[in-house]
């Protein structure tokens, strides 16, 4: 059966695209991506890893010593630092999407507002300006939206990775974070003993930067719809007025 097409309405409609919504959700969908694609390979490229370490040491008739040493080079590597380094990759990346786009919605709002004073007329810095700049233009106050407290969280662990080396930190306070940061992801935000490592490393898990993810799409969500802005991909179809 032939479909026709209902020309009259086609031509009435107009299709919005808003490239600050493409733009912010495009990323995010890529650190998810980049993600689901680093979690898939490391298993894998672990097994391919040891495997080519038991032919080459069976090849060349290493003794048993120097075959378990390299073997917990391997360990370290895939067991310690790749897991680690992926998720702290994922926490500075969508932090870093979070703050421009955020701040690019403080100049949005700025512009469409025709507000008296600009976002670099806030003092403070980062995200902490550009929410406080948007509640101040009574656009949205993104501090009482519900995901606000997971985005502290979120910044807080990126400055523990980004200034402190993933460590605890020296100072009280830096110590305070870290074990509040423990106490509320247990089991999903871990410092590793003294007694076992030296390195001290935080490990977060993969599951929680999945959480950190959505929770800031659907903070964008809400954020956009605040602005009157498109959601997510969709397009805002408006009819013409003749």
């Amino acid at each position: 059966m032939r479909v026709g097409i209902n020309r009259s309405w086609a031509a009435s409609t107009l299709m919005r695209f808003d490239t600050l919504v493409l733009q912010t959700f495009g990323r995010l969908a890529g650190i998810r991506a980049f993600l689901e694609l680093l979690d898939r390979a490391l298993p894998e490229s672990e097994w391919q890893e040891n495997e080519e370490l038991r032919t080459r040491a069976e090849g060349e008739e290493w003794d048993f010593a120097e075959f378990d040493g390299e073997r917990e080079i391997v360990d370290e590597r895939f067991q310690f630092w790749l897991p680690r380094f992926t998720t702290y990759s994922v926490v500075t990346l969508l932090h870093t999407v979070l703050e421009t786009q955020l701040a690019a919605c403080a100049q949005r709002a700025c512009s469409e507002k025709r507000a008296p004073f600009q976002p670099t007329d806030i003092r403070g810095r980062g995200i902490d300006a550009a929410a406080l700049y948007l509640a101040r233009i009574g656009v949205y106050d993104v501090r009482q939206d519900p995901a606000w407290p997971t985005i502290c969280d979120l910044r807080d662990l990126r400055h523990l990775i980004v200034h402190r080396a993933g460590t605890k930190g020296q100072s009280d306070e830096h110590r305070k974070t870290a074990q509040r940061l423990a106490n509320a992801y247990a089991g999903r935000v871990v410092f590793p003993d003294g007694d076992w490592s030296w390195y001290g490393e935080v490990w977060i898990s993969i599951l929680l930067c999945r959480d950190f993810v959505a929770a800031v799409q659907a903070f964008f969500d809400r954020l956009f719809n605040a602005l009157d802005l498109p959601p997510r991909y969709q397009a805002r179809i408006t009819r013409n007025a003749g």
